[in-house]
């Protein structure tokens, strides 16, 4: 659902439009290079067959997002019951904040699920803590969530397309998660963000499990 938008509603310096952001630093060519010693005493001399090649490197890839909780933590195992009549459950899953060191057009933000598990929805809001994440099951969400001013439910956008700018810092990430019981336990490993910028497309992962089942 990708289409070209005219103006952007910035909101809180969240934009649900495409833009563009800083080059990618590189790394600068190694140039080093040793003098060898002859072992014998008589001078000697090695044509080379080939002028001098210029060593170069390619350009560095460095993440553009850092996430909080950190990727692959020791206390990110979570366990959410699933009960008979559930059909599906639905949870909104939000366990990660994410900020960007420059500025990223969102392309998708999805979970890395087993069976059972589908991604109905994902959207950004702007932070003013990174204290608050969590797992809430029932949809649609109640109070616990829509009058939490740390996660500014009310300003959310769609994920695909929003923009995160910098100078914001800390982003909410929400997705509606609906989980079907028959197959017997399912789960999430993690946070897949596609994004791109000036250097091209991205793909990271924040790792994390989450299991949806009935004997938690």
């Amino acid at each position: 659902m990708v289409g070209t938008v005219a103006a952007c509603a910035v909101l809180s310096g969240l934009s649900a439009c495409s833009g563009s952001g800083d080059d990618e630093p590189t790394a600068a060519p190694d140039t080093r290079h040793d003098d060898a010693t002859p072992s014998s005493s008589a001078p000697t001399h090695s044509p080379s067959s080939s002028g001098p090649t210029e060593s170069t490197s390619p350009p560095v890839s460095k993440t553009a997002l850092t996430f909080s909780p950190k990727s692959g933590g020791k206390h990110l195992d979570d366990c959410q019951l699933l009960v008979p009549g559930d059909d599906p459950a639905e949870f909104l899953y939000y366990p990660v904040q994410v900020t960007a060191n420059h500025q990223v057009d969102i392309d998708s933000i999805a979970t890395d699920h087993t069976q059972g598990v589908v991604d109905s929805a994902s959207w950004v809001a702007p932070s003013v803590s990174t204290t608050a994440t969590g797992t809430v099951k029932g949809w649609p969400p109640g109070r616990i969530v829509t009058g939490d001013k740390n996660l500014q439910w009310s300003q959310r956008v769609p994920a695909v397309g929003a923009e995160l700018d910098p100078t914001s810092g800390w982003y909410n990430v929400f997705l509606r998660v609906q989980v079907d019981p028959t197959p017997g336990d399912s789960a999430v490993n993690g946070i897949v963000f596609a994004y791109h910028d000036s250097g091209g497309p991205h793909t990271d992962t924040w790792v994390a499990h989450t299991t949806f089942s009935m004997d938690c």
